[in-house]
C-alpha cells in the first residue's frame, strides 16, 4: 500500500510538473491579466438620478440588483465621448452633412448607465419610459432621436474566462455597424438617424465593465430659444413661448401613451424600435382650420411673428377623453414647403385625477 501511494504521488507530481512547464509558465502573463480583469470592473460613474440608483430601484420581478464598480477618472470618459463624437461627425462629413455638437444634456449617459446596471438592451427603461419621456424629465427642450448599441467580449484561458472589452475599439465597431450593417436588423434606422440633416447636437452615453459596453447616441434637434419657464402646463393649459433660431413653425400635434409601468428584463429585451405614441390632436389658431383625422384644439392665444411665437391652449377636453397617461406636445418645423420634422417635444404626465405629476423615479 505504501508503494502504491508513493507511485500515485509521483504520478501526480509529474502531471503538475508538466502542467507547470507546458501551460502555466508560458501563459502566466495572460493568466495574471485574466485574474486581474475578473477582480476589477469599470464603467463611467453612475449619474445621480434616482432612476438608476440601486438603493431606490430594482427591476420588476427581481429581488435585487448588483451595483457597478465605477471608473474614478472622468478623463477616460471624456476622451471616449470625444472619440465617439469624432466617429459620428466623420460619418456625417462623408455625406456632406454639418457636424453635430456635444450636448450637455445627460439623457444619453443616464440611459447607458441604466442598461449596464440592470443588464438589459432597449429604448425603454425599467420604468417603461421612452427616450422622449426621459428627455423631458431630465430637462431637455429640443427633440431627441435615440440610437443604442451593445457589444460583449470574452477571452478564455483553459476553463477560465474573463471579459476583454477594449472600449475604443468597441465604440468604433458599434458606430460602423450602425452605419454599414444596419439594414438587416433595423431597416437602416440607426444610419438614417446618424445622417439626419436636421440634427445639430448629440448626447452621448458610454457605460461598460470588463465584458460589456453600451453606447447611446441621443441625437437632438435644437432650434428654439425658450423664454424662461416655458414650455409650461398649468390648470389644464399648455403655454409655449420662444424664438426659433432657424426654420418655421409648421404645426403642433399631441400624441398619447398609456400610463407607464415597470418592465422586466425579459420584456425590455423583447422590444425593438419606438414611436411617439398615438397622435390624438392638433392645435390650430382659430375656427378657420381643423384636423379631420384627429381632435382639433383651438388655441386661446396663437401669435407667430417672424421667429417669435406665443401660443396657449386648453388640453382638458383631451385629457378628459383619454384619461391618465403621457401626453407629448410635438412642435413640427419646416425647412421648405415639403420637408418638416419634429423640432421640440414636451411630455406631460397626467394621473387619473387629471393632474400633472412628476415621476419620482426620474
Amino acid at each position: 500500500m505504501e508503494i502504491l501511494d508513493t507511485t500515485i504521488n509521483l504520478l501526480l507530481l509529474a502531471v503538475i510538473t508538466v502542467l507547470l512547464v507546458e501551460f502555466l509558465l508560458p501563459n502566466m502573463p495572460q493568466i495574471v491579466t485574466a485574474i486581474s480583469n475578473l477582480l476589477q470592473t469599470s464603467s463611467y460613474p453612475l449619474q445621480n438620478y434616482s432612476i438608476i440608483t440601486s438603493s431606490q430601484a430594482t427591476i420588476p420581478g427581481q429581488e435585487s440588483t448588483t451595483a457597478v464598480t465605477t471608473i474614478q477618472s472622468s478623463e477616460n470618459y471624456s476622451a471616449l465621448v470625444n472619440y465617439t463624437l469624432g466617429l459620428i461627425n466623420k460619418d456625417r462629413a462623408e455625406y456632406n452633412l454639418a457636424p453635430v455638437s456635444l450636448s450637455a444634456e445627460p439623457s444619453g449617459q443616464q440611459h447607458a448607465d441604466s442598461m449596464l446596471e440592470y443588464s438589459y438592451f432597449s429604448h425603454w427603461d425599467i420604468f417603461g419610459l421612452k427616450p422622449y419621456m426621459r428627455y423631458t424629465l431630465l430637462g431637455g427642450l429640443g427633440a431627441v432621436s435615440e440610437n443604442i448599441a451593445y457589444r460583449s467580449s470574452y477571452v478564455c484561458v483553459a476553463s477560465l474566462c474573463t471579459g476583454s472589452i477594449n472600449p475604443k475599439y468597441a465604440l468604433q465597431r458599434m458606430e460602423y455597424s450602425m452605419m454599414y450593417n444596419d439594414s438587416a436588423c433595423c431597416n437602416n434606422g440607426h444610419r438614417d438617424n446618424i445622417l439626419n440633416p436636421y440634427h445639430n447636437m448629440v448626447s452621448i452615453g458610454i457605460a461598460y465593465d470588463s465584458s460589456r459596453i453600451y453606447l447611446v447616441e441621443d441625437f437632438i434637434d435644437n432650434y428654439i430659444n425658450w423664454r424662461a419657464g416655458y414650455p409650461a402646463f398649468y390648470n389644464g393649459y399648455v403655454a409655449i413661448i420662444g424664438n426659433l433660431t432657424k426654420y418655421n413653425l409648421s404645426s403642433i400635434l399631441i400624441s398619447y401613451d398609456k400610463p407607464v409601468s415597470g418592465m422586466t428584463q425579459l420584456q425590455l429585451n423583447a422590444t425593438s424600435d419606438y414611436s411617439y405614441g398615438k397622435v390624438i390632436a392638433g392645435v390650430v389658431p382659430n375656427a378657420s382650420y381643423y384636423y379631420s383625422s384627429v381632435d382639433t384644439i383651438y388655441a386661446s392665444i396663437y401669435s407667430v411673428k417672424g421667429n417669435a411665437f406665443d401660443i396657449e391652449f386648453d388640453m382638458r377636453n383631451i385629457t378628459d377623453k383619454y384619461g391618465a397617461g403621457e401626453y407629448t406636445i410635438m412642435l413640427w418645423l419646416n425647412s421648405n414647403s415639403t420637408n418638416s420634422f419634429v423640432g421640440s417635444t414636451y411630455t406631460i404626465f397626467i394621473n387619473s385625477s387629471g393632474a400633472q405629476v412628476f415621476p419620482s423615479n426620474v
